[in-house]
């Protein structure tokens, strides 16, 4: 799943998102494109778990 993530803009933004989404599957992989601000989740969680878990770090997810 791909989400914009509008207040991503460094690499510690990066490493909470993955900390979160890692909290929720241990074995979830974040890849981050910080320039465009968008991520790429794989996990086994649904959806709306993954964008609790980003918003319990703080960051507003849009769907791509």
């Amino acid at each position: 799943m791909k989400f914009l993530i509008e207040n991503m803009t460094c690499g510690s933004c990066v490493r909470h998102i993955t900390s979160g989404v890692q909290a929720l599957d241990p074995a979830a992989t974040v890849e981050a494109d910080v320039p465009a601000r968008t991520i790429t989740v794989h996990t086994v969680a649904d959806r709306q778990q993954v964008e609790k878990a980003i918003a319990d770090e703080g960051y507003v997810t849009s769907p791509i």
